[in-house]
């Protein structure tokens, strides 16, 4: 007879309320809430602490390194991860996310799931959507900003992509900033002399961001097709969206922990180079809005837009040319909850937004999102009473650096299940480092 695992005396959050109660583990799935086992289970003691569904990160960059990125989600509550594809010059969106299967398979240390990028649009054809089913890729990638990349769609790729997605039943996730305008703005500021970091994050303010999503909402309701706007960053954003929705649009918003929790007075100082990410910090008051936003349900998911390697442009002597992106998958959940709580969230709301919600927006629900019998055992238990200081060198991501450092955190992670396996226990990963699966599968 297989050992069976308890983890005993914890409050469980489920959709329905948190409850005191013990859940009884079979193998890779959760066999029942409320059992008491027998002298055939192992037993984790939660008391006082609470037991959550694994974070479900809905927006990362791993592939530069998928052991290191993987790894440090696992110590931050995260067992899956739902990572872009990184197209090389020339390589299909199909193509691209073979090989991106081939760098997770053995490399990960929890389960992860490949959203397309589609690094071409001007080459995207039908055939290459129709491959991207049938290797089950559940969300594909398009870009409204960074033509000098070779990213950016234009507004007749969208409304093609999305009519597709809508026949193939994929999601379309869209990076909504105006990326012509952002290049005229470039070009002033440089003619002007205005050279330094914080410009970088001046060439993209929020009008840019805002005409963005009301055209890609406005396209999406001409394609008849639900949208996810990504990383969503301002009040305007947030309004477009709810109007939308108002007039009867599916279409779902996702916002970053970096958005909630840093702001644009940090491009005033001598570390602005440190806080480049496009689309870039914002006022107070957009922070508020996001805030407001999670709180009412307007958003949908907490991602963390990890980069496992910052963004590096040709270099030049200039904002062009300084590299962006964060590393934060590790801190997404604990920063959630500890921010989240102190503002007055419920907790069964932010594992709604950290897990449940992504779950099901990307087609892994109910085998993912949720404890309840049958579910896969993918399981966090967090401790509410400790306080502790972010520090760059304890992350586990190997990056480096830390956007979060010197913030404090209540609360800990004190253990952390990936279908029914212990990956992390009391600050230390243990069994293999390597277990975790990719969830897009070869063809048949």
């Amino acid at each position: 007879m297989s050992r069976r695992l308890v983890i005993r005396g914890g409050r469980v959050v489920t959709p329905g309320g948190v409850l005191r109660t013990d859940i009884e583990v079979a193998g890779e799935r959760v066999a029942a809430l409320g059992a008491r086992g027998g002298r055939h289970a192992d037993v984790i003691d939660a008391k006082g602490c609470y037991v959550l569904p694994g974070g479900i990160d809905p927006h990362t960059h791993l592939l530069a390194d998928v052991a290191a990125g993987t790894r440090s989600a696992a110590f931050g509550g995260t067992t899956t991860a739902l990572c872009f594809t990184n197209p090389r010059r020339g390589e299909s969106a199909p193509n691209a996310v073979i090989r991106a299967r081939r760098q997770v398979e053995g490399h990960a240390a929890i389960d992860v799931d490949l959203h397309a990028i589609i690094g071409n649009p001007g080459r995207v054809t039908t055939a290459d959507l129709e491959h991207l089913k049938r290797l089950h890729v559940r969300a594909v990638k398009l870009f409204l900003a960074f033509p000098e990349q070779g990213l950016m769609a234009t507004d007749g790729c969208l409304y093609e992509v999305l009519r597709a997605s809508a026949r193939l039943g994929f999601l379309l996730k869209v990076h909504c900033e105006n990326g012509s305008v952002i290049e005229a703005l470039v070009a002033d500021f440089l003619a002007r002399g205005r050279r330094g970091p914080a410009y970088f994050a001046y060439s993209r303010p929020p009008d840019v961001e805002d005409e963005a999503i009301g055209r890609t909402l406005s396209i999406a309701r001409l394609a008849g097709a639900p949208v996810y706007i990504t990383h969503m960053t301002t009040s305007g954003g947030i309004e477009r969206l709810r109007a939308a929705r108002a007039g009867g649009q599916v279409a779902h918003s996702e916002v970053c922990l970096h958005h909630l929790l840093l702001d644009a007075s940090l491009y005033r100082g001598r570390r602005a180079a440190r806080f480049l990410v496009a689309p870039p910090l914002r006022a107070r008051k957009h922070v508020d809005a996001l805030w407001s936003a999670v709180a009412d349900g307007t958003v949908d998911t907490i991602a963390s837009d990890h980069s496992q390697l910052r963004y590096q442009p040709p270099p030049s002597d200039d904002f062009t040319g300084l590299p962006y992106g964060f590393a934060g998958v590790e801190l997404r959940l604990p920063l959630l909850l500890s921010e989240g709580l102190r503002r007055g969230i419920p907790i069964e709301r932010i594992a709604h937004l950290a897990s449940t919600r992504p779950a099901q927006v990307f087609g892994l629900f109910p085998r993912k999102g949720v404890i309840r019998a049958g579910a896969d055992a993918d399981l966090v238990v967090w401790d509410p009473r400790p306080q502790w200081k972010v520090k760059a060198s304890e992350l586990h991501d190997g990056v480096g650096a830390s956007p979060y450092a010197g913030m404090t955190v209540q609360g800990a992670i004190r253990f952390v299940f990936s279908r029914g396996r212990l990956v992390v226990a009391s600050g230390d990963l243990v069994g293999s480092p390597t277990s975790g699966r990719c969830l897009i599968k070869a063809p048949a």
